[in-house]
């Protein structure tokens, strides 16, 4: 199976054990009115993204949710869903290019007929930039021109804003405070990224964790990742990524002392 795929067999499991424990599933809509102060939610309540626009989750995951009464949300990269060349999804990996042989049509892209259908239907939709980029390492011209292109498509073809944004990758260091102001600027209101960890409201926070799921997740790994149970390695994660990222500046910082010190000897 590729790295960021589950079977229908899975994802059915998964929802129905969501249904089964009481969780509640959410829209984007829902939980930016949480996340503003607007609404309480649920005890148990669970935000189901994709990101991408691949058609499996037009054809498969959007008609299995719809059978345990769970919402979707989809994040897309307009690129992607206009069929331009998306350098990132040119590199599989060995088992993705025999999924792509197996199974064609699950490989190609969402229409935007197909997206205005499930966002008529109530499935949220959100940006997930133009070239799926790492944004953490583009200058602030390379953002602003990407998610220009990016949010002119998505007005053009769906007619709603986009107020949500998934960043590409989504690890640390694939976004930055530059990339926030400039989506804010365009009318981006909340963030996800992929860090491992459960999401708890703070009344200044615009930035979300999301739990990816894995091919390689059994059920009891599902119910530890959704009950907090592997909370622990995302702190790790993001206090290593810290650490690295105050030594850089440290690093700079002195060499940049230096070249002054040399430029006034």
């Amino acid at each position: 199976m590729p790295r960021y795929a589950v079977t229908p067999d899975q994802f059915r499991d998964q929802m129905s054990v969501l249904a089964r424990e009481g969780f509640c599933s959410l829209t984007l809509e829902e939980f930016g009115a949480a996340a503003a102060g607007l609404r309480d939610l649920p005890e148990r309540s669970v935000l189901i993204t994709f990101d991408d626009g691949y058609r499996d989750s037009y054809c498969l995951a959007w008609p299995i949710a719809r059978e345990f009464g769970m919402k979707l949300n989809f994040f897309i990269c307009t690129g992607l869903v206009s069929g331009q060349r998306i350098d990132v999804f040119e590199n599989d990996t060995t088992t993705e290019q025999e999924s792509r042989v197996k199974f064609p049509s699950l490989w190609r892209s969402m229409s935007w007929a197909q997206l205005r259908e499930m966002n008529a239907a109530g499935v949220n939709l959100g940006f997930h930039s133009h070239s799926h980029r790492n944004l953490g390492l583009m200058s602030p011209g390379e953002i602003t021109a990407d998610v220009n292109e990016g949010l002119s498509l998505f007005h053009h073809h769906l007619g709603i804003p986009a107020k949500f944004f998934a960043f590409p990758f989504g690890h640390f260091g694939s976004y930055s405070k530059v990339a926030e102001e400039i989506l804010r600027g365009r009318g981006i209101e909340l963030f996800f990224t992929t860090e491992l960890g459960r999401t708890v409201l703070a009344k200044t926070q615009r930035t979300f964790s999301r739990i990816v799921v894995h091919p390689e997740d059994d059920m009891h790994s599902f119910l530890r990742k959704i009950y907090g149970g592997y909370d622990w390695i995302g702190d790790i994660r993001k206090l290593n990524y810290a650490v690295k990222a105050s030594f850089s500046r440290t690093l700079m910082r002195e060499s940049t002392e230096t070249l002054s010190s040399m430029n006034t000897n």
